[in-house]
């Protein structure tokens, strides 16, 4: 029993670590992504459309992928949409779902901010990291989140080297409330 303890204690140890020094790092890197025309927490939208297939996404996922609400989440498409950056629209196909997709102007101020995210991500992760240890510490948490999203007996194993994030729309269906 005093050797779980040992394990658990250390894993408390290890996580806490992890969330850290991950919370300081986003919030390091994100504020050097923010400018006025951009605040911090849309750069996520920005990103995750950017990388979309035909720029857009459910605005279900996207809420869904930042962890937020969406309640909060609309807030925030609200704002981006005042701002000219994104545009929403209800599906042909279904009219429960609803997608955000970026205007050209959304795409002009993604694509600035995706320069200033790389070089941020330069200057705060791979000064002190090489790509092979940023990859080996993707690799654990990438096991870890699709540990948490699939049960147990269908988790997938995956092959290769790390991937960036997903933004494919996921296969469970779920409402859009917006």
């Amino acid at each position: 029993m005093a050797a779980r303890d040992a394990v658990d204690d250390q894993a408390a140890l290890d996580w806490e670590l992890i969330r850290r020094v991950v919370a300081r790092a986003d919030q390091r890197i994100l504020s050097q992504v923010a400018g006025p025309e951009l605040p911090e927490q849309s750069f996520g939208v920005l990103h995750a459309l950017l990388h979309a297939p035909d720029k857009r996404l459910p605005m279900s996922h996207l809420a869904r992928e930042l962890l937020m609400t969406s309640g909060g989440f609309t807030k925030l498409a609200d704002r981006l949409g005042r701002a000219g950056l994104i545009d929403r629209r209800g599906s042909e196909g279904d009219r429960r779902v609803v997608y955000a997709s970026l205007t050209s102007e959304g795409v002009q101020v993604a694509r600035d901010a995706e320069r200033r995210y790389r070089a941020a991500l330069r200057e705060q992760l791979l000064q002190t990291l090489t790509p092979a240890q940023l990859g080996t510490v993707a690799d654990g948490l990438r096991a870890l989140d699709e540990h948490a999203d699939v049960p147990h007996e269908t988790t997938p194993a995956r092959a290769g080297a790390a991937s960036p994030p997903s933004t494919a729309v996921p296969e469970r269906r779920r409402v859009a409330r917006t």
